[in-house]
C-alpha cells in the first residue's frame, strides 16, 4: 500500500513560507506592507488547509491497512483533531483580517501534521 506522500506536503508548507517577515517590510511603508502579509498569511492557510486534507487521507489508509493501530492510532487522531481546531482559529484569524493570526495558527497546525507524519512513518 503506497501513503499519500507527505514529503510533498512538507516541501509545499516550505515553499509556501520561503519570505520572512523581515524581508516582507524591507523597501515599504507600513500601509503596503499589510496587504502582502495578508496574501501571505492567506497562502499559508490555503496550504495548510491541503497538508490536513492529505494527512487525513493517509491517516484513514495507515489506518485501514493497519500500519497505525492501537495508542497510536489514538494519538494520531487527537492530533488531528488539534490541527483541525487550529486551522478552525486560522480561518477565524483570516476573517477578522489579523495576519500574525493567521500564521501563529498554520505554525501550530504544522508542527501538528508533522507530529501525526511521524507517527504514520514509524
Amino acid at each position: 500500500m503506497k501513503l499519500l506522500p507527505l514529503a510533498a506536503v512538507a516541501g509545499a508548507f516550505a515553499l509556501g513560507g520561503c519570505s520572512s517577515v523581515q524581508s516582507l517590510f524591507e523597501g515599504v511603508n507600513v500601509a503596503q506592507a499589510a496587504p502582502v502579509a495578508t496574501t501571505d498569511a492567506e497562502k499559508a492557510l490555503a496550504v495548510a488547509h491541503l497538508a490536513y486534507q492529505a494527512v487525513g487521507i493517509s491517516l484513514e489508509q495507515a489506518a485501514q491497512s493497519g500500519v497505525l493501530a492501537g495508542a497510536d492510532a489514538g494519538k494520531a487522531r487527537a492530533l488531528f483533531d488539534q490541527a483541525g481546531a487550529a486551522l478552525d482559529i486560522a480561518d477565524r484569524a483570516d476573517a477578522a483580517a489579523n495576519a500574525q493570526g493567521v500564521l501563529a495558527a498554520v505554525a501550530d497546525a504544522q508542527t501538528l501534521i508533522a507530529q501525526i507524519d511521524a507517527l504514520i512513518s514509524q
